[in-house]
């Protein structure tokens, strides 16, 4: 028997308004999200690693403008976190713990989004 996911980060209002109920286009951009996450990861931690905050920080801009579409209210709050601390007062514990949360809530909600992939 299948384990459902059940953390929930994911909130479909927005996408479903934008959509105008076309499955096809949730799909597409839910398939485009997913793809993007591990890209989005590998670039957090490349800009981290050296150091470059100010595409870290439009890298986080972006970000913010994906997971608002997924709904993922927590990630885009702190996306906006992220962009601000990268762009006024650089703090590399502070930066490596957003980094970090935006990984395990991306994989997370990139799982929820899979199985309602299946629903589409």
């Amino acid at each position: 028997m299948a384990v459902k996911n059940t953390t929930n980060h994911v909130k479909l209002e927005f996408l479903k308004e934008i959509s105008e109920g076309s499955s096809d286009l949730m799909r597409d951009l839910i398939t485009l999200f997913t793809t993007q996450v591990p890209t989005f990861s590998n670039q957090m931690d490349a800009y981290f690693k050296n150091n470059d905050y100010c595409n870290l920080a439009k890298l986080a801009h972006k970000i913010k403008n994906s997971v608002a579409m997924m709904g993922i209210e927590e990630l885009v709050s702190d996306m906006k976190k992220l962009e601000k601390v990268c762009n006024e007062s650089p703090n590399a514990e502070v930066i490596k713990n957003y980094i970090d949360k935006f990984k395990r809530i991306a994989s997370e909600a990139t799982i929820e989004l899979n199985d309602i992939l299946k629903d589409l």
